[in-house]
C-alpha cells in the first residue's frame, strides 16, 4: 500500500508511527481490528493491541457468585491472552509490527493511559464493545476513550 499520492504535513494517516487497537472479543472490536490492520499497513505504523481485564466486573462477579477472585482473574487472563494471540494471528496477512498488551483495571482508563504512555498517534476502538451500546450509539468504554484521550480516536462502527 505504498501508493499514497499526497500527504500534507500533520495529517494523521501520513504521520502515524504508533497505533493502539483496543480489543474485547466483541464483533465491534473485530471490525475495528480490520481497520487498524489496514491503517497500520498503509502508514507503516507499529500496532499495539491492548485487551483490558475489567477488574471491577471480575470482582463483582466473584462476590456475587462466591467464587475465588484469583480463580476468576486467572480465567480472564487466559481468555485475554487467547484473544490477543488470535487478533495477532488475524493480522498475519498484513505487513505490520505488532506488540500485545494485557492490562487489568477499568478498560477506558487503561486504554487512555497506554495511549499516552506509548505516545500513540491514533487509537482505534469499536463503537460497541462486549458490554453493548448506550443511547449515544457508543459503548461506555469507547465514549470514555473519545472524551479522555489526548490522541485522535477512530471509532469503528
Amino acid at each position: 500500500m505504498e501508493n499514497i499520492l499526497y500527504c500534507a504535513p500533520g495529517h494523521i494517516f501520513c504521520s502515524a508511527n504508533k497505533i493502539l487497537l483496543a480489543v474485547d472479543g466483541s464483533e465491534g472490536s473485530s471490525r475495528a481490528a480490520t481497520v487498524a490492520f489496514e491503517v497500520a499497513e498503509m502508514t507503516n505504523s507499529k500496532l499495539y493491541i491492548i485487551h483490558v481485564i475489567p477488574t471491577p466486573v471480575v470482582k463483582q462477579f466473584s462476590l456475587m457468585s462466591d467464587v475465588n477472585l484469583d480463580d476468576v482473574l486467572h480465567k480472564y487472563e487466559d481468555k485475554g491472552k487467547k484473544l490477543l494471540d488470535g487478533t495477532k494471528k488475524a493480522a498475519d496477512d498484513y505487513k505490520i509490527e505488532i506488540e500485545l498488551i494485557l492490562e487489568k483495571g477499568s478498560p477506558a482508563e487503561r486504554i487512555i493511559y497506554q495511549g499516552k504512555e506509548l505516545g500513540v498517534d491514533l487509537i482505534v476502538i469499536g463503537s460497541e464493545g462486549a458490554e453493548g451500546a448506550r443511547r449515544s450509539g457508543l459503548g461506555s468504554s469507547a465514549e470514555r476513550v473519545v472524551i479522555g484521550s489526548s490522541s485522535p480516536v477512530l471509532v469503528v462502527k
